[in-house]
C-alpha cells in the first residue's frame, strides 16, 4: 500500500505517525503530516546521496537497507483528525517520549490506562483511531459493494459498536472484536434478542451486523434451520405492555460471503440502503436495524 483514497485523507486531517524497520522492529522516525505524507519518505530515500543534513540522510538510508532486504517500512499512524498546531504538539510529545524510553533504557508494560483518552472530532465516528496504514484504510472507507446484488434475500442489519453491556458480560465487545467475525460476543450482539413481527422471524436468511460510523459489515450469518429458526422470549415494556423477542443465536452459523460478494477478510460496506446511501456515506438513522429484501 502506497496511498490512502480520498475519502479516507478527508477524514485524517493532520495526523501524527510512526515509521517502523521490520527487520529490527524498531521506531526510527516520528512525523506529522496530511494526506499521503507517511508514504512519501520512501520515495525521497532515492535521493539520499544528494542530501547535507545528517538527520535526514540517516533516516533515507535506513530506509534503504530496509528496501534491499526486499521488504517496506511499516507505517503506523498513531492520531489523526487534528489541526495542524495539534499535531505539532503530538509529535513533539511522542519524540520526547521515545527519547525518554531510550536514554533511560525504559520498558513499556500494559498500560493501567488502556483507554485510547479523548478522542479528537474528527476520530468520534471511527472505529480504528490508530494502527498501521492499512487497517487504518480499511477502517475508514470499506469497500463498497451495491446491495441490489444482495437485495433478492431477505436480510436484517443490525448496528454493532464495542461496547459494554450492561444486562449480560458476554455480550461485552471490544475494538479488536470487530475484526473477528468469530468472535462470540459478535454473534451474541448480532443474533440475540431482536422485537420483530413473526413474519419476518420466520423468513429471515441472513442477519448482518454494521459499524455505524463507516458502514463496514463486522458479522454476518446465514439462518440455518427452519424450524425451530429461533428461541422466543417473552417479556414486557417498561410500560408493562406484553413483548416478544426471537434470539437466533443457536440457529445461524457464521458465513464469509453471500452469493459470490466476499465480506471477510476484506472488509467491505454495502451502499444503497438505510444504513448507508448510494454514495457510500454512512447515514444517520436512529432505528437499530433495518431490513432489506422484504415488501
Amino acid at each position: 500500500m502506497n496511498r490512502f483514497t480520498e475519502e479516507v485523507i478527508n477524514q485524517l486531517g493532520y495526523y501524527v505517525y510512526a515509521l517502523v524497520n521490520p527487520i529490527s522492529h524498531s521506531v526510527f522516525y516520528i512525523g506529522k503530516g496530511t494526506r499521503n505524507r507517511v508514504f512519501a519518505h520512501e520515495q525521497e530515500s532515492l535521493k539520499v546521496d544528494f542530501l547535507s543534513d545528517i538527520a535526514e540522510k540517516q533516516k533515507l538510508n535506513e530506509i534503504k537497507q530496509i528496501h534491499s532486504k526486499d521488504m517496506e517500512v511499516d507505517k503506523y499512524i498513531l492520531t489523526f483528525g487534528l489541526s495542524e498546531n495539534e499535531a505539532f504538539h503530538v509529535e513533539n510529545a511522542v519524540i520526547n517520549f521515545c527519547k525518554l524510553i531510550d536514554d533511560q533504557k525504559l520498558n513499556i508494560k500494559k498500560l493501567s490506562n488502556i483507554m485510547s483518552g479523548h478522542r479528537s472530532d474528527g476520530q468520534k465516528e471511527a472505529l480504528q483511531t490508530f494502527g498501521r496504514v492499512d487497517l487504518l484504510q480499511d477502517a475508514l472507507s470499506p469497500k463498497p459493494v451495491d446491495i441490489s446484488q444482495l437485495s433478492h434475500h431477505k436480510m436484517m442489519f443490525v448496528k454493532i459498536k464495542p461496547t459494554k453491556d450492561n444486562s449480560d458480560s458476554k455480550r461485552d465487545l471490544k475494538t479488536e472484536e470487530m475484526y473477528n467475525p468469530e468472535s462470540e460476543a459478535l454473534k451474541k450482539r448480532t443474533l440475540g434478542n431482536w422485537v420483530m413481527s413473526l413474519d419476518k422471524a420466520s423468513s429471515i436468511e441472513y442477519i448482518l451486523g454494521v459499524y455505524p460510523g463507516s458502514g463496514m459489515i463486522v458479522s454476518a450469518f446465514k439462518i440455518i434451520k427452519d424450524s425451530p429458526r429461533y428461541k422466543v422470549i417473552q417479556g414486557e415494556t417498561p410500560s408493562g405492555r406484553k413483548q416478544i423477542r426471537y434470539d437466533f443465536y443457536q440457529y445461524a452459523e457464521s458465513i464469509t460471503e453471500i452469493d459470490g460478494i466476499q465480506l471477510f477478510p476484506n472488509h467491505i460496506k454495502l451502499t444503497g440502503y438505510q444504513y448507508v446511501d448510494s454514495n457510500g456515506i454512512p447515514c444517520t438513522i436512529q432505528s437499530e436495524r433495518v431490513y432489506v429484501g422484504f415488501d
